[in-house]
């Protein structure tokens, strides 16, 4: 039996990780933080979960509040689990001094914003101990389990091939500040909108882009950074977020006063928006992450993704044009739609996706997952926790789980420092 020991929340995601229950895990929740609104926020969402009609869960709260937080949580023996989800410049403190305490770590993206988080965080993971994971939902979402397949099917993909300047994985996404979390809208921390505190564009999001690359071509094996790995170029943009939708957002009805050097006219920018290059061995990879204010009407977070192949090109589209959903089509080079069709349901059937369709669409073929891929982001979360608790069962790390976290980190930490000399 496990026990959870939570410190310091400020966003909602440490929250997903009590959705539902698990044998496996105490009811017992310990609660280390600061006292606050990010904790009364917090408890807000958690305690819906033991309240809703639908499947309550029966969690107990045990919440410590104290300038000493850390301490205490570092010193408590009762828990043996640390869950990290609050502010981004502060996490990889928390994560080493849990981690030196003995603790699993299971903690929210970004653990770092900057290269002297990565520092700490590339010294705890070289140090041993219990495993650390970051919470990347991605690889439960059906398009990329789909695109990863397909991408590791020769008959389907063949090789990576060159064509000009474009990289041979192209991955972008739009996420919204201001959206809907169980049911009700998510009020964001006002430091959220510091990148100073929350991280930048390239220091974000970018963490679950480049985790895709790395899982698509490296699967569980370990990256040797120094000789497999170059970044390329990165870029940062701004969103500009006016003071009524910062409201809106935060419930805080005036811009904090640390903000004033990043307002102009009642507008607040954030450069929360970020592009970078990086080359795997001879695989060229660009990732893209742009914040919007407000989702479309109907809308959430969108996505596109390309692989560029010698058999077929891979695409994930998600948007206005697909309602929303994320569709995966494979669009052949060498051979027909209907033959490629074929060769996709042949693949399928062998991987057991029995209820999964396939069906030509103009020059590509559209794929659809089958029903036993569970989809939604929150549900994801519950996924990734029950993966890790299964790791801590087996005793079974997979032999890239740290090389490749600190590789994501170091890359991001890197690229904001090539944009921020630009």
């Amino acid at each position: 039996m496990h026990t959870l020991v939570i410190v310091n929340p400020g966003h909602f995601h440490a929250g997903l990780i009590l959705r539902r229950r698990h044998p496996e895990l105490s009811r017992d929740v310990h609660i280390f933080s600061e006292a606050g609104s990010d904790l009364d926020n917090f408890m807000k969402l958690i305690n819906a979960f033991n309240e809703r009609a639908d499947a309550p869960t029966d969690w107990i709260y045990h919440v410590y509040t104290g300038g000493d937080f850390l301490e205490k949580a570092a010193a408590f023996k009762g828990g043996d689990i640390a869950v990290f989800a609050g502010r981004n410049d502060r996490k990889v403190y928390y994560l080493d001094a849990m981690h030196r305490a003995g603790y699993a770590i299971l903690t929210d993206k970004p653990v770092t914003i900057d290269s002297d988080g990565v520092a700490v965080l590339e010294k705890a993971l070289a140090s041993g101990g219990k495993p650390v994971v970051d919470i990347m939902t991605g690889r439960h979402e059906p398009s990329a389990r789909l695109f990863r397949d397909f991408l590791l099917t020769p008959e389907i993909f063949g090789e990576f091939r060159a064509e000009g300047e474009l990289p041979m994985i192209e991955n972008n996404t739009i996420h919204h500040l201001y959206k809907t979390v169980n049911g009700a809208p998510l009020v964001r921390p006002a430091w959220y909108f510091d990148v100073n505190k929350q991280g930048c564009g390239l220091c974000d999001v970018a963490t679950h882009l480049l985790d895709n690359a790395q899982w698509m071509l490296y699967g569980d094996l370990a990256i040797n950074f120094d000789n497999e790995v170059e970044l390329l170029d990165a870029e940062l943009g701004v969103t500009a977020v006016p003071a009524d939708k910062f409201e809106l957002i935060t419930k805080v009805k005036a811009f904090p006063a640390e903000f004033a050097d990043r307002v102009k006219d009642g507008v607040l920018k954030v450069a929360c928006n970020g592009s970078l290059t990086v080359q795997y061995r001879d695989v060229t990879v660009r990732v893209g992450a742009q914040w919007n204010l407000e989702a479309p009407p109907g809308g959430g977070d969108m996505h596109n993704q390309i692989a560029r192949g010698s058999m077929s090109d891979l695409f994930v589209e998600q948007g206005p044009q697909t309602g929303f959903k994320a569709l995966v089509y494979v669009k052949p080079r060498t051979m027909k739609p209907e033959a490629m069709q074929a060769v996709i349901a042949k693949r399928l059937a062998q991987l057991g996706y029995a209820d999964a369709k396939v069906e030509v669409a103009g020059d590509r073929c559209l794929v659809t997952p089958p029903s036993s891929m569970v989809d939604g982001h929150e549900f994801h979360f519950a996924l990734v926790r029950d993966d890790f608790l299964n790791m801590l069962a087996t005793g079974m790390e997979p032999e890239g789980l740290r090389s490749q976290l600190a590789a994501k980190y170091k890359i991001m930490g890197m690229a904001r420092d090539l944009a921020l000399r630009k």
